[in-house]
């Protein structure tokens, strides 16, 4: 009995999956039939008017040019009444494939066939717009944009042509118009002849041939800008690809004409270019529309062009950056957030953010990072260390002296100890900067910075500089005498010999330093402490008593005689009644005590008088005259070998 009742469930399963199959097939049917009878009974009583169609339409945005391919159609319905007679069936989809639009054809709009041509385009000629021409054009690598150039690209063409054949001659420099002339222009032409140009009857052929000659041989003009590429070798230009973001196809890997979109003006002007000079062609964005901002470019104009540049790469180098904090990662940064300096260059400038985030120098003092400023070539500076040097930051950015001149950051020098100075000052002290970036002397020897000062009038001075004059630099840095007396730097004068004078010295000769460092007189008048020397006994020496004894300071910073002979400052001796020379002074034998008075073999006083009269009769004159030698060859920068020797050698 078991084995009866199992076998009647068995049987039963597919009876059941049966039944429900016939159920859902008589309801499925049942739908059909009763929209088959909705649709007849709506033509029944709508008429013929307003059955629905279904038509063509786009797809997507179709752009005028464009091909019409399958995935860029779709279809709708609409109702008969509303279609338009020109409207295509969308059964009727694949007669009308790859056929061109001829306007735009917005998204969901019905494609009509008046939309379409089916002979666009036939030709190559069909892609050059009425009224313009083609015009093709020999090309190498170079003005083939190493073969990246492409159809319906834009370029931008000129010539380089001889400047004969530009019209840009000789004539064009007259006495009215040499000095409005670029002045690397001017530059070019040599001074003699530009003087000659200035007074000379401006018609005279010869001028204007010598002149023809002092300028640029070659110019470089525009000729034609912003034209299209109709064609690369034998690919031509497809709108339609374009319009769809498709690239152009490239059939041809390089190419050796470009073909052009020109007028027939265009065309004559690219001939004439073509037949004086040689084309150069620039690639162009297709968005830009600008043009070119000059008329003419010669050689010349290349220095032209390379001082603007170096002008402004120096006043950029000028510039520097004010720090206004440090963020998170231990950066200095602007008051933008901008990262001056990073943590790594921070560290190698000696300073680092301790834990409390707070910048520090090596020895653990806090930096207030508002008074740091960061160069162009990534020194930071402080402020007041520029201040102590003399040098200020403009509004413009820029570090500047007293007088405002702007100084090159490649000139500002910072050491170790934080002190600022500048490679002239360095080099007017016979110092340098090594790769180090250690100040040294002549011989390479680093020397102490810490060990030196800057006089009033802005000289450098070493410990050996000091010692010579008796001064030296103490634990606490400051400048004392042999008895440790403090003497201030600022009082402190070179001469134009190079010795260092002190107060006392300047005072001894009627001389001292005002407040604003310089160099005056008794009546106030400034005195150059270039034109200052010393005498044998240290004494000073300023250009009115050289002048009384006919002796003067060259451009050289050396005494020199009436002619120009070299007078050697040891062999001077300062006295009350004037200055003498030791010749002078032992052909007479005389002698000058430790007052300064001139006496004789016995001791006796010589009178103003006497004096005047032994300098009568032996004037002071020099021992040699310096003059300049070319030893022959050159150097390795390619300049002649020059050296200064007294005429006695």
């Amino acid at each position: 009995m078991a084995d009866v009742g199992e076998k009647k469930g068995v049987f039963g399963i597919p009876l059941l999956i049966g039944a429900v199959g016939f159920g859902l097939a008589a309801a499925l049917l049942s739908y059909i039939y009763l929209k088959s009878e909705e649709k007849a009974l709506i033509e029944k009583y709508a008429g013929r008017e307003g059955r629905p169609v279904t038509v063509l339409v786009a797809g997507a945005d179709l752009r005028k040019g464009a091909v019409l391919r399958q995935e860029v159609l779709s279809q709708r319905k609409i109702p008969l009444q509303f279609a338009h007679s020109d409207a295509i069936p969308a059964g009727d989809y694949e007669k009308y494939l790859g056929r061109v639009v001829e306007v735009d054809i917005a998204a969901g709009k019905p494609i009509l066939k008046s939309f379409l041509d089916d002979v666009f385009p036939v030709d190559f000629s069909d892609t050059v717009p009425v009224g313009r021409r083609a015009m093709t054009i020999q090309v190498d690598d170079r003005n083939a944009i190493a073969s990246f150039l492409r159809p319906g690209n834009h370029v931008d063409l000129f010539v380089n042509i001889p400047s004969a054949f530009s019209g840009f001659t000789g004539g064009f420099v007259t006495s009215d118009l040499i000095d409005d002339l670029p002045g690397a222009l001017r530059d070019a032409i040599p001074p003699a002849l530009l003087e000659v140009a200035r007074t000379a009857d401006t018609g005279n052929q010869d001028i204007q041939s010598l002149l023809a000659g002092a300028l640029p041989k070659d110019v470089i003009l525009p000729v034609l800008q912003d034209v299209r590429v109709l064609a690369t070798g034998r690919d031509p230009y497809r709108e339609q690809l374009d319009s769809l973001r498709y690239p152009q196809p490239r059939s041809e890997r390089n190419f050796s004409t470009i073909t052009l979109d020109v007028s027939p003006r265009d065309a004559a002007l690219l001939t004439a270019a073509l037949d004086k000079g040689e084309i150069l062609a620039l690639l162009r964005n297709r968005e830009d529309e600008g043009t070119a901002d000059f008329a003419t470019v010669s050689a010349v104009d290349l220095f032209s062009n390379a001082f603007t540049m170096a002008e402004a790469a120096s006043e950029q180098r000028s510039r520097v950056s004010a720090a206004a904090g440090v963020d998170a990662r231990g950066n200095l940064v602007d008051a933008d957030g901008k990262t001056l300096m990073s943590s790594e260059q921070l560290a190698a400038a000696g300073l680092k953010v301790n834990a409390d985030g707070q910048l520090v120098d090596e020895n653990g003092n806090v930096v207030d990072p508002t008074d740091l400023v960061v160069t162009a070539d990534g020194k930071v500076v402080n402020k007041k260390a520029l201040a102590a040097a003399g040098l200020s930051v403009n509004e413009a950015g820029q570090v500047v002296d007293a007088s405002g001149n702007v100084v090159d950051a490649d000139d500002i020098v910072v050491t170790k100890d934080g002190r600022v100075m500048t490679r002239q000052e360095l080099a007017a002290a016979g110092l340098s900067v090594n790769a180090d970036g250690e100040v040294v002397d002549a011989t390479g020897k680093v020397v102490d910075t810490a060990k030196i000062v800057k006089t009033a009038d802005g000289k450098i001075l070493t410990a050996e500089a000091l010692a010579a004059a008796g001064l030296s630099v103490n634990e606490k840095g400051e400048v004392v005498d042999a008895d440790g007396n403090v003497v201030d730097p600022s009082k402190l004068v070179v001469s134009g010999d190079g010795k260092v004078l002190s107060t006392e010295q300047l005072a001894a000769a009627g001389l001292k330093v005002n407040e604003k460092g310089e160099v005056v007189d008794a009546n106030g008048n400034v005195v150059d402490p270039s034109t200052l020397v010393t005498d044998a006994n240290g004494k000073v020496l300023d250009a009115k008593t050289l002048a009384a004894a006919g002796l003067s300071i060259n451009e050289n910073g050396e005494i020199v005689d009436k002619d120009g002979n070299v007078v050697e400052a040891a062999d001077l001796v300062m006295t009350e009644n004037g200055l003498l020379s030791k010749a002078q002074l032992e052909a007479a034998g005389l002698k000058v005590d430790a007052s300064g008075k001139v006496v004789d073999s016995t001791g006796r006083v010589l009178s103003a008088k006497e004096v005047a009269q032994v300098a009568a009769n032996t004037p002071i004159t020099g021992g040699s005259k310096r003059i300049d030698l070319i030893i022959g060859g050159s150097s390795k920068d390619g300049i002649a070998k020059q050296t200064t020797l007294k005429a006695s050698e």
